[in-house]
């Protein structure tokens, strides 16, 4: 099985007003839970910034992810 990188999601930073700049596209972050899913064949992972995997609480996502037409990935996103 091909191990896919570990990587670490961005943290957002409070900042008096948003970042506007001509050219840059941005996203301001709203509540939630910021999740990086990655699969390496048919095992998905999603786990919280903390490491904790979550793959149980949202079968539905990792399920569909398990199908995805690739050996390997990581997908970062957010609830």
């Amino acid at each position: 099985m091909t191990m896919v990188p570990q990587y670490a999601p961005m943290i957002p930073t409070l900042v008096p007003e948003p970042f506007r700049r001509d050219g840059w596209i941005y996203e301001e972050k709203a509540d939630g839970w910021r999740i990086l899913a990655y699969k390496d064949g048919a095992r998905v992972r999603l786990l919280s910034r903390t490491g904790m995997d979550h793959a149980k609480r949202f079968r539905e996502v990792a399920a569909a992810i398990s199908m995805l037409p690739v050996p390997t990935l990581v997908l970062d996103g957010r609830r």
